[in-house]
């Protein structure tokens, strides 16, 4: 049976490994385009998590398209031909410090045109929602999930200052895939540091309304994001260590 593949993952890995381990299994033929995966309750079983692991796992992979839910319960892996699956699965899939940079060079592009265009065209209720968010990171700042969280959502928010449906989308696409790979780079205090002060100086240029300082803001955060995440990967990849 499909749960006889399933090996029990370590607690200080949980969400991320479990996704790591259905997408493993996925590639393998275990679970295929069309076919239903175990029910919460005999995943967490087979894994050796709480079925809330489950849950942040499954909806993750459901965010990216990986995945989709029915009526009458349960997850089914997606058919190939999705929109979103030729897309983002394969962006998540593949990530590695390898092709970290074409990941940058998209959420470059797309990112820093979301702030030109939210400096642009934010109204005050914009302007409140990236604060909020960020406010929010300040006070997460030891949880790990939560901070993440608040990240995902400030830019999700510059994204909707745009006006634009399209780059809505496209910022919400790449933060699904920042949220399943960017976590174990903010298990450093300092890091997390560094990024409320960049995200501070782009929420500054936005409420300024100055375009070139929105793109420069955002343009310097995703680099440097990357870079942190690159070091991590590279750690792992010479030491063997889980990153």
């Amino acid at each position: 049976m499909p749960q006889d593949n399933i090996r029990p993952v370590g607690r200080t890995t949980l969400t991320q490994a479990i996704v790591n381990e259905i997408t493993d299994l996925m590639m393998k033929g275990v679970w295929r385009p069309g076919s239903a995966l175990p029910s919460e309750k005999e995943l967490a079983a087979s894994f050796g998590v709480g079925r809330s692991t489950i849950r942040e796992a499954l909806q993750s992979l459901v965010t990216i398209g990986v995945l989709e839910t029915r009526a009458g319960g349960g997850a089914w892996v997606r058919e190939p031909n999705s929109q979103l699956l030729s897309g983002a699965f394969r962006w998540g899939l593949l990530l590695s410090p390898h092709n970290l940079q074409d990941l940058t060079e998209v959420r470059t592009s797309v990112e820093s045109e979301c702030a030109r265009l939210a400096a642009e065209r934010r109204d005050e209720a914009d302007i409140r929602r990236i604060e909020e968010s960020l406010e929010c990171m300040r006070r997460h700042r030891a949880d790990d999930p939560s901070f993440m969280e608040w990240d995902n959502r400030f830019h999700q928010h510059i994204a909707q200052a745009t006006k634009n449906e399209i780059f809505i989308n496209l910022a919400g696409t790449i933060q699904s895939i920042v949220r399943l790979w960017y976590p174990r780079a903010y298990r450093n205090p300092e890091t997390k540091e560094r990024a409320i002060e960049e995200h501070e100086a782009i929420l500054a240029a936005i409420r300024s309304g100055d375009p070139s300082s929105s793109i420069m803001a955002m343009r310097f955060h995703v680099i440097e994001a990357a870079n942190r995440l690159n070091r991590v990967l590279r750690e792992h990849t010479e030491t063997g260590k889980e990153p």
